[in-house]
Formats: C-alpha cells, structure tokens, sequence
C-alpha cells in the first residue's frame, strides 16, 4: 500500500513540475512558424503533460523507488505519453525535494531521448528539466525539428524564466534550417547531417 501511494504522488509530482515549466514559458508568447523551433511556443517549452489533456500513460520494463532519497527511476524502453505527446528514453530519472515540497527537483531522460508532439519532435541522448533553475537541457546531439524546419547543436538550454533558448555546437558548430512562412520545402538539406 505505502508503494502504490508513494508512486502516485511521485507521478503527479513529474506531472506537476513539466506542466509548471511549459505554463511558465507559454505566458506571453507569440512566434512566427520558423522560430517556433527556439522561441516561446518551441518544443522543449511546449513539453506539458497537464491535467486538462487527458490521462498520463508511463511505460517501462521496471520502476524503483529509493524512499530514502526520493529517486524515481524507471528503466528499459521508457515511454511517456499523454494525447499528441510523448517522450521516450532508455531511462527516466526523477528527484524528488523531499525535505520540502515532495514535488519534483529534478527529471532527466537519457539514452535515445524522443519528445514528440505533432510535428515537432526534439531528439538527443540527455534530457534536464531542472525546477530550481527552471531549465530545460537536451544535449548530447541535440535536434530540434518542426515541420522543415531544424536546428542542431551538441546542447540546447531552454530558459524558461527568460523565455531564452541556447544552442552550443561543442566541438562542432551549430547547425541550422529554417524555412519562412510560404517559402518552399522541396529538399531541405538537413541540419543534423554530417558534412
């Protein structure tokens, strides 16, 4: 009994802190279709997995949780879904604060990182949704696409409280495509590929 209850409120915790990080980030913004990869209504921002979309489906091959810390970590084929959003990754982390709130601090997706939502979809091998210092981190090969449009980079920072967004090339340099309104998609040469 006391598993079952502490594995809702670990859930509704990763729940509440995604749907607190993207409500924060949409307030106010407004983006044009070819900065909708890095600007306000950008994927990584968009990442919501609020109560008002339906029920949240979690998927994994196994689920421990450490009472003591507050680690939630599900592992082997995780998959998150909830209406036209999913994330899915090899293992997904959860901590969560509990000397306070009992709400998450921190969630980190790694291995074969996917976020898609419609057309939007943000790829890469780690994934930080930092509550204390409301970021968002792909990184480890980090794509973003909507649409045509795409941007790569070995990191992508999401500040959500400055509705900002960073992409660092590494060692390589930052690549991007972005298409205006109405201009023609016919052969976009990729953002991700190598030259």
């Amino acid at each position: 009994m006391r598993f079952s209850h502490r594995r809702t409120i670990a859930v509704l915790a990763v729940l509440m802190c995604v749907a607190v990080a993207s409500s924060r980030a949409a307030e106010g913004n407004a983006a044009a279709p070819a900065d909708g990869l890095l600007a306000g209504d950008g994927l990584l921002e968009s990442f919501s997995l609020s109560s008002d979309r339906g029920p949240v489906r979690i998927e994994s091959t196994s689920l421990e949780f450490e009472y003591r810390t507050g680690q939630l970590t599900y592992r082997g084929d995780v998959k998150v879904s909830q209406a036209d959003l999913t994330l899915s990754s090899d293992v997904l982390s959860v901590t969560l604060d509990m000397k306070t709130t009992g709400k998450p601090r921190e969630i980190v997706a790694q291995g074969n990182v996917r976020i898609v939502n419609g057309e939007r979809v943000a790829t890469g091998g780690r994934a930080v949704f930092d509550q204390d210092t409301q970021t968002i981190t792909l990184s480890e090969a980090a794509v973003l696409r909507d649409g045509p449009n795409e941007v790569a980079g070995d990191k992508v920072v999401v500040y959500l409280d400055e509705q900002r967004s960073v992409v660092e090339g590494g060692n390589d340099r930052v690549r991007a495509v972005l298409f205006p309104s109405g201009a023609s998609t016919a052969a976009p040469e990729s953002a991700g590929a190598d030259e």
